[in-house]
């Protein structure tokens, strides 16, 4: 019977594809809580500007309002935030703060998934027919973006 010991080589072998996946999963971990790329003062807020297609512009009632909405890319599909802004004027600046999170308890923070909704009958819920949607290029992002670029492309 062979004796197993210390072999150093090998062990080396072993320690770098080891040490990345320690690495990766933290840097996983943070972003998710959101300590990364600014850390806790940046969560809270996500800002921004919707702006829509000149091809869907005509298409655009004063009667409209303009829903931002924050989910979790992999949670359940009710919004975490939304931000209601009745006759919007494009492009249209917003920010959608922990004033705007719809579930106690929940705050802007981690990854998170923005869209917005030009809605025709101005009632919140899911999109409708006639309904102009448009979601952030970079989703998911994280909590606490600023330069958040929405364009409303899609007729529901």
């Amino acid at each position: 019977m062979a004796h197993v010991g210390y072999n150093p080589a090998v062990n080396k072998k072993f320690a770098a594809p080891l040490i990345f996946v320690g690495i990766v999963l933290l840097a996983g971990v943070a972003a998710w809580q959101g300590i990364l790329h600014g850390g806790k003062e940046a969560a809270g807020s996500i800002a921004g500007t919707v702006t829509i297609d000149p091809a869907l512009a005509s298409q655009v009632a004063p009667t409209d309002v303009l829903f931002v909405i924050v989910r979790r890319p992999s949670g359940p599909p009710r919004p975490l935030a939304a931000l209601r802004i009745e006759h919007p004027k494009f492009p249209q600046p917003f920010e959608v703060t922990n004033a705007d999170v719809m579930l106690q308890g929940s705050e802007l923070k981690g990854m998170v998934a923005v869209i917005a909704r030009l809605d025709k009958d101005g009632n919140a819920g899911p999109a409708r027919p006639g309904d102009i949607e448009g979601e952030f290029a970079k989703n998911p992002t994280m909590a606490g973006a600023k330069d958040v670029a929405i364009v409303l492309n899609r007729i529901r």
